[in-house]
């Protein structure tokens, strides 16, 4: 097994027991404020820009996703669920939010053809 896919592996399967991310160093992106906007609220940017703020200061961060999240794990991403809103999962790769998910989102989302059923 090639050492890189080793330790990426290894990085899912034991996870770093303590994530300290500041929530004030964290950059958010333009596309996960363009997918707030989308899946979250339709607000104005500005509006989204702050709420999404509040969210990373009051986040708890988990190194893997809650079960709605019908995502792939990433060893360097870090996702954070604030109290305020359980159904919004940020993704933190170092330090910048790369985009934003919702429960609502994976609710009306189409299913992956592997899930379809045949016949």
């Amino acid at each position: 097994m090639l050492p890189d896919r080793r330790e990426s592996i290894l990085a899912l399967a034991v996870p770093i027991p303590d994530i300290r991310i500041d929530p004030e160093s964290v950059i958010l992106t333009a596309h996960a404020v363009q997918r707030y906007r989308e899946r979250v609220e339709g607000v104005q940017r500005r509006i989204a820009v702050r709420r999404l703020r509040h969210l990373l200061d009051t986040a708890q961060w988990e190194h893997r996703p809650r079960p709605w999240t019908e995502i792939v794990l990433h060893p360097e991403v870090v996702y954070g669920y604030s109290p305020d809103r359980p159904d919004v999962c940020l993704l933190v790769r170092g330090n910048a939010l790369v985009t934003v998910l919702s429960q609502r989102f994976f609710a009306q989302a189409i299913p992956h053809p592997r899930a379809r059923r045949c016949g």
